[in-house]
């Protein structure tokens, strides 16, 4: 980056430098070149043009030659984060869902330090980034996405290999304690019986499939037979194990209920809006989109005498469902590794993928047999 022009007071000073008087004394600042803070040099103007001679070898001169070396002079966030979302992006092969997400980090990122230099952006300035902007999970992710940004620069060149990957070394503040709280089997019957009976249904095949909201919005009449439901997960879709064939006899009873709403649709979980409007990622109108189920589990867990004195950020969500499934599949005696991860979609990658590639898909068989024959009341 181009060196600022200097006053006419400073021209003798080294580069960075920069001199003011108070009170009839000369006091200098040394400005780092990457984070634009000052620093101060005290008052002996020949300590300070030597400690910032030193400072400008490190800070400047290297930076300058291996820009130069690399061609990554003048280019900045913005530049990299294009190049990312052209080159890599495509080949994650990520779900509609994740995609959005990321993007939004990205446009976030570049609005928020797009103009720096790729070259300028170290550890100390990521980590004051990371810092100043975000807390928790938010932190977490953005860091995750400049860690993967960053090492996508390494691989191109637009980073020097020997530095490392400077987000990479930021703190990870994976350790911090979690907001959301779990939701208890309690709080479940609560919800459900404020809910409407599309949301109960909804609510029944979450907690029995450990399926979460896209899954649960998206599954069709045409998808379950012979007692055996087809589910497509869809934040890991790319991956065998994604692809699930559930043995679950008692969604007979949940389903056929469904079928008794007097609402034609292909949707197990539809209800009758009020407008029929169209609306992204909707092909019948009678289907939920994510964002209004979202809402609707929202309001009606607000009306819970259980929530009412629980901070808005830790009142558990529609996800919590999964968890406390899973809980109740462990507490029933059902093994977590054969039985409640690959219902749950969560096997390692390497373990389930058990096909040759360019073969025809497979669907991995799991059962679904948790009890809830509780009083829905």
């Amino acid at each position: 980056m181009a060196p600022r022009r200097r006053l006419k007071r400073n021209k003798d000073l080294a580069q960075n430098l920069y001199a003011s008087v108070k009170n009839g004394v000369t006091y200098y600042q040394y400005r780092h070149p990457g984070t634009g803070q000052y620093h101060a040099m005290g008052n002996n103007k020949a300590e300070a043009q030597a400690a910032a001679r030193q400072l400008n070898s490190i800070l400047i001169k290297e930076a300058d030659l291996v820009g130069g070396v690399l061609g990554t002079a003048g280019k900045d966030i913005n530049h990299l984060i294009t190049r990312y979302q052209e080159e890599l992006l495509p080949s994650k092969r990520l779900a509609p869902g994740t995609q959005k997400i990321l993007e939004y980090r990205l446009n976030r990122i570049s609005r928020d330090i797009g103009n720096k230099q790729i070259d300028e952006v170290d550890v100390q300035a990521i980590a004051k980034y990371l810092d100043d902007s975000f807390e928790r999970d938010a932190y977490i992710k953005h860091r995750a996405t400049l860690i993967d940004l960053f090492r996508f620069a390494i691989m191109k060149g637009l980073y020097p290999a020997d530095i490392g990957n400077p987000a990479e070394i930021t703190y990870a503040k994976s350790d911090y304690e979690k907001a959301r709280r779990r939701l208890t089997l309690e709080q479940f019957w609560e919800i459900h019986a404020k809910a409407e009976p599309w949301m109960q249904l909804a609510m029944e095949i979450a907690l029995i499939t450990l399926q979460g909201r896209a899954e649960v919005i998206n599954m069709k009449f045409a998808d379950y037979h012979n007692q055996t439901l087809q589910v497509i997960r869809q934040k890991s879709s790319k991956h065998e194990h994604s692809h699930l064939m559930i043995h679950c006899p008692q969604l007979e009873e949940i389903i056929t209920r469904a079928r008794q709403s007097n609402v034609p649709s292909p949707y197990i979980i539809h209800r009758r809006p009020v407008r029929k409007v169209e609306a992204e990622g909707r092909d019948h109108w009678t289907k939920l989109t994510p964002n209004t189920f979202t809402a609707e589990f929202r309001k009606t867990r607000d009306k819970c005498e259980s929530f009412k004195k629980m901070p808005r950020e830790a009142r558990p969500t529609f996800h919590e469902i999964r968890a406390l499934g899973s809980w109740l599949y462990k507490k029933q005696g059902y093994d977590t590794e054969t039985y409640i991860q690959p219902l749950m979609a969560h096997a390692d990658q390497k373990m389930t993928e058990h096909y040759q590639q360019g073969h025809e898909r497979e669907w991995v068989r799991v059962e679904a047999g948790l009890s809830i024959a509780r009083s829905k009341n």
